[in-house]
């Protein structure tokens, strides 16, 4: 099998550094984005159930 010379097909190597601040940045960054998705969920069921629940709770059927 013949070894592939990428550097004759005009890739560049990458270093750790620029790696990690390519294509959206560090793994910190990824997990900021992801918690910030997760908050957004949680807020949207509470805020459904809320919606659900309050009617069913003011006509009496009582507390959950």
């Amino acid at each position: 099998m013949k070894k592939l010379e990428l550097k004759n097909l005009g890739v560049q190597e990458m270093n750790t550094t620029e790696m990690l601040n390519t294509e959206g940045g560090s793994l910190l960054s990824f997990l900021d984005g992801l918690m910030g998705g997760v908050n957004t969920l949680l807020g949207n069921v509470v805020n459904t159930l809320n919606k659900i629940l309050s009617p069913l709770i003011n006509i009496g059927i009582g507390p959950l």
